[in-house]
């Protein structure tokens, strides 16, 4: 039986977050901070990394705000990316709600690396079937969301959840009026990825946004892999991909000429 190597640098990192969320845990405790609290003073909790997050989605925004067309994000989780593009677009075009965003997860995790991923290593693998969405949490978070709008329930945000290989494709062929402003890619993987570009780079509008979260970011290997595949396939060269220098998300931008 061998013992799994850990890396000393990752392990100081880990070591650290647990550290933060500790104490961070413990001054909100502590100083009997509420749920309500916390969140309308998010600026004072959230930390550095994920401040660029927002200041980075917010810039992709701005680069697709005279661009017609809806918002699509492969790989929902969560929903960061996906609720803070329903409440740019409730912010800057309230009243206009031809633009929407489609969320597409399949709520599994990470599964079903293809040889264009590459090795997977040890901390690859500890995830592989994780980033699991709980049951019904999309749903209900949706339905808030859309809630919260500046027309109560009328629809700005959706998610259709299901394999990607097929929800994708299906919604494509579906909605086929449908113009996109914006591609955000943030599955990791080769599978996925091709089939977003497959179905909805067609969409996009000239002038849209693609978005790859896992551009040239080693170890993972399969959305850089899926987007050359891509455009060797259709016969056109590749793209100028750019990078937001302050924030590691995503990790390449390109815009469709």
């Amino acid at each position: 039986m061998t013992t799994e190597k850990i890396d000393p640098a990752r392990a100081a990192y880990q070591s650290r977050e647990e550290q933060h969320w500790a104490e961070l845990k413990s001054i909100l405790d502590d100083g009997q901070i509420s749920l309500a609290e916390t969140l309308i003073n998010y600026p004072a909790f959230v930390r550095r990394r994920e401040m660029t997050r927002l200041l980075a989605d917010y810039d992709l925004f701005r680069m697709i705000q005279d661009i017609p067309g809806s918002i699509a994000e492969l790989g929902v989780f969560l929903g960061a990316g996906l609720f803070t593009w329903s409440k740019l677009l409730e912010t800057f075009f309230p009243g206009d709600r031809s633009r929407k965003v489609f969320g597409f997860e399949s709520g599994g995790g990470y599964q079903d690396f293809a040889p264009e991923d590459g090795d997977p290593r040890p901390w690859i693998e500890s995830v592989v079937g994780r980033k699991q969405v709980p049951d019904g949490y999309l749903d209900r978070m949706v339905k808030l969301t859309n809630q919260d709008n500046l027309l109560p329930g009328v629809e700005r945000c959706r998610v259709i959840s299901g394999d990607i290989l097929q929800t994708v494709p299906a919604f494509a062929a579906g909605n086929q009026g449908t113009r996109l402003s914006m591609i955000f890619l943030d599955v990791n993987l080769y599978k996925p990825t091709l089939a977003g570009f497959r179905a909805l780079y067609p969409l996009l509008a000239p002038g849209g946004v693609v978005a790859m979260n896992g551009y040239g970011t080693p170890p993972w290997l399969g959305e850089t892999a899926a987007f050359e595949h891509y455009f060797k396939e259709i016969g056109q060269p590749l793209p100028r991909v750019r990078k937001l220098s302050y924030s590691i998300r995503p990790g390449g931008y390109f815009i469709k000429e």
